[in-house]
């Protein structure tokens, strides 16, 4: 079995790496790995990254001209045949956007895993690690401190959350994606994984999900990873974001935002109805282009 990773980037990517290759270690499914495999890893295990296991993690990018797999921002190679590499690995991520070749790139993989977050909180989220050590090192920008930089990314960053997420939405079905909430993880653990284990078709004993749950607690993964972990709560966009930001947030994405339910209670589970056909997304799309804010184009 081979399983492609998708998400916006701070969305809980890293969360749900680590809950899918524990889960891949525990099942004893065979593990494959194709940058642990390549010339470059045992040199890209001594350089400065974000986290320890960064190295090891098989990342692609998508794009209508090229598919290249790299180590952060300090190696990257072109795909020569994607089909081989779709092959070479247990387990690939990526946080490209859906383009022309990625219904093809989906059709290579036994399984696609898409993670969501609220926008709101990941756009602070993605503010904070942009303007982090690690990503001013390797993807230098000139702003530095977070507050400002959310104030002048705060519409890029909410947009590009809108197509991400609506455009896998709307293959889900046809691709066959499972869809991931980053809250259900933080309020239900158990339910979410027990969904993904469904979808993977694996079986773990109860023991071994409590066991996997502690060992993937945020607590626990971020004592392992401090730099690239920060708060791991949701809702906090609400003490943290300017009323301005709010209104913003609500013209960009409210109609996918209400879509997926995240203006009800913070406790109450999130889900996705995969069964809604295409006219529900071209009307989400319609809702979100005819935006009065007047700044959308797809």
């Amino acid at each position: 079995m081979n399983i492609l990773q998708i998400g916006v980037p701070k969305c809980g990517n890293f969360w749900i790496y680590q809950i899918i290759q524990r889960i891949l270690q525990m099942s004893g499914a065979e593990v494959k790995n194709f940058i642990q495999n390549h010339p470059i890893y045992p040199l890209a295990k001594s350089w400065d990254l974000n986290f320890p296991d960064q190295a090891s993690i098989n990342v692609l990018d998508i794009t209508d001209h090229q598919c290249s797999y790299r180590i952060s921002s300090i190696f990257r190679m072109p795909v020569e045949d994607m089909e081989v590499y779709a092959r070479s690995s247990s387990h690939i991520w990526t946080h490209s956007p859906v383009c022309k070749v990625s219904g093809h790139i989906f059709e290579l993989f036994d399984k696609k895993v898409y993670v969501i977050r609220d926008p709101r909180d990941r756009a602070i989220s993605a503010a904070g690690y942009y303007c982090s050590e690690y990503m001013m090192k390797y993807y230098p920008q000139k702003e530095k401190d977070p507050v400002r930089y959310l104030e002048k990314n705060f519409d890029v960053l909410m947009r590009e959350w809108v197509w991400h997420v609506w455009d896998h939405l709307r293959l889900s079905k046809e691709y066959d994606i499972h869809i991931m909430f980053y809250e259900n993880l933080l309020n239900d653990f158990q339910s979410e994984l027990a969904g993904l284990l469904n979808y993977l078709k694996i079986d773990l004993s109860e023991s071994d999900r409590n066991t996997l749950e502690s060992a993937s607690s945020f607590s626990n993964l971020k004592k392992q990873n401090p730099k690239h972990l920060s708060k791991g709560t949701s809702g906090y966009w609400v003490d943290t974001l300017t009323k301005d930001q709010i209104e913003k947030s609500e013209l960009i994405a409210g109609p996918l935002i209400r879509y997926l339910k995240y203006t009800g209670d913070r406790n109450e589970p999130l889900s996705f109805n995969y069964t809604d056909g295409e006219d529900v997304f071209e009307n989400l799309k319609d809702e979100i282009i005819n935006s009065p804010l007047k700044i959308l184009q797809y």
